[in-house]
C-alpha cells in the first residue's frame, strides 16, 4: 500500500469515525427541533436517563408551542368565569407574549404547578421545571386532563391541562372560609377526577383535620404520599398526624426527614421544637433551633422560642436575651459574616 492510499484510508477512518460520533446529536436536532439545546450524551444515558434528575426546557422555550395549541384549540366549555378564557401558567412573561395579540378571548393569569387547584383558570400551560422528580417519573404522570405535550425523545416538557371540573377551586374557597364540612364533598369528587393534584389533597387534609376527622386525613396523606413519597407538606401533615395520636417519636421522625431534604422547610423546626417542649426536653429544644439558625431563617417566632428556653433553663429576660444574641454572634463569625457578627456582639454587651 503507497502512502498517498494510507492517506486516504486514514482519512476515510477519521471521516466516518466524527460522523459516527455525530450520529446521535444530529439525529436528537432532526427529531427534535426547535428544542436541539434540550440534549444530554449517550454517556449520560440520553434524555431518558436525564428526564426527572436534570433541567430540560430551563429557557420555557415550549410555552411558545404549547401557547399556539391553545390558541387554535382551545373552546369554551361552560366553565369559564367570565367571558374570555382564563390560561394559567407558572411562566407568565413568556405566555403572555404569545397570547397580547388576542387578548379579547383569552387572559393569561399566574398559578404554581402545586397550587394550581386554588386557582381559576380552564387551560393551563405547564414545562415540567420545577416539579418534583418522583413526580415525573410516576406512571400516573402527566395527568388525565392533559390535553396537549410538547415532546423531546417522546418525554414531555410542557403540558396543557383543561379543567374538567372547578370542585378543587370550590372546595378552596370554601376551605378558606372556614367551612370545613361544606368544603369536603367537592374536595372528594376533586381528587376523584386528578389523583394527581396535590394541592386538592392538601386542602382535603386540612378540611378533615378541622372536623376532627384524623383517620380520614390519614387516608389522603397516604395516597398522596404513595405518589409523591418526598412531598414536604404531605409529609408535614403525616407529622401532625403522629403527633394527633399521641406518638411524638414518630412526629419527630417525619419531622427530622423533611428538614434532611429541605432544609428551607421552616415549619418543620417550629414543630419539633413544639413536640420536645411539650416533652419539657429542652436540651433538643435549644438544638432545634439553632439548626434553624444555621439555615439563616430564624424569625421573631424562632427568637421568642429560643429565649423561652433559656428562661427555663434558668436564666431572667436580660440573660435569655444575651445568650441568643451570642449565639447569633457565633454563628456570623462561623459564616465570615463579621458585620453582623459585630451587631449581635454589641447587643449582647448592652444586655
Amino acid at each position: 500500500m503507497n502512502k498517498i492510499t494510507k492517506i486516504t484510508l486514514i482519512n476515510i477512518i477519521a471521516i466516518a469515525a466524527i460522523l459516527l460520533l455525530l450520529w446521535n446529536p444530529i439525529r436528537h436536532i432532526v427529531k427534535n427541533h426547535p428544542y436541539e439545546y434540550v440534549y444530554f450524551n449517550e454517556l449520560a444515558g440520553g434524555i431518558e436517563k436525564a428526564y426527572g434528575n436534570c433541567e430540560m426546557d430551563y429557557y420555557y422555550h415550549s410555552t411558545r408551542e404549547a401557547s399556539e395549541w391553545v390558541l387554535a384549540n382551545a373552546k369554551k366549555s361552560g366553565l369559564e368565569t367570565g367571558n374570555k378564557i382564563r390560561v394559567a401558567s407558572w411562566h407568565t412573561a413568556s405566555v403572555q407574549y404569545f397570547f397580547r395579540k388576542d387578548t379579547a378571548n383569552f387572559q393569561v393569569g399566574f398559578s404554581r404547578w402545586y397550587e394550581r387547584g386554588n386557582n381559576d383558570w380552564d387551560y393551563a400551560i405547564f414545562t415540567i421545571t420545577g416539579m418534583m422528580p418522583e413526580e415525573l417519573k410516576s406512571v400516573n404522570f402527566p395527568p388525565s386532563n392533559t390535553v396537549y405535550q410538547v415532546k423531546v425523545d417522546d418525554k414531555p416538557i410542557c403540558l396543557v391541562l383543561k379543567r374538567e371540573t372547578k370542585d378543587d377551586l370550590i372546595g378552596n374557597q370554601l376551605k378558606n372560609n372556614k367551612e370545613f364540612y361544606a368544603a369536603i364533598p367537592p374536595l372528594k369528587n376533586a381528587v376523584e377526577s386528578d389523583p394527581t393534584n396535590m394541592s386538592v389533597f392538601m386542602n382535603l387534609i386540612e378540611s378533615y383535620f378541622n372536623t376532627g376527622k384524623i383517620d380520614s386525613a390519614k387516608i389522603y396523606i397516604d395516597q398522596i404520599l404513595e405518589y409523591v413519597p418526598k412531598y414536604e407538606p404531605a409529609n408535614y401533615m403525616l407529622a401532625h398526624y403522629y403527633n394527633n395520636t399521641r406518638e411524638p417519636e414518630q412526629a419527630l421522625k417525619v419531622l427530622k426527614t423533611i428538614r434532611e431534604d429541605n432544609i428551607k422547610f421552616k415549619a418543620a423546626y417550629h414543630f419539633a421544637f413544639q413536640i420536645y417542649a411539650q416533652q419539657n426536653d429542652l436540651k433538643n429544644a435549644e438544638k432545634i433551633m439553632l439548626d434553624l439558625l444555621e439555615t439563616e431563617q430564624l424569625d421573631e417566632q424562632g427568637l421568642n422560642q429560643l429565649i423561652a428556653v433559656y428562661k427555663a433553663q434558668g436564666l431572667d429576660d436580660r440573660g435569655a436575651y444575651r445568650k441568643a444574641y451570642k449565639k447569633h454572634a457565633d454563628l456570623y463569625e462561623k459564616l465570615g459574616k463579621k458585620e453582623d457578627a459585630k451587631r449581635y456582639r454589641d447587643a449582647a454587651k448592652k444586655m
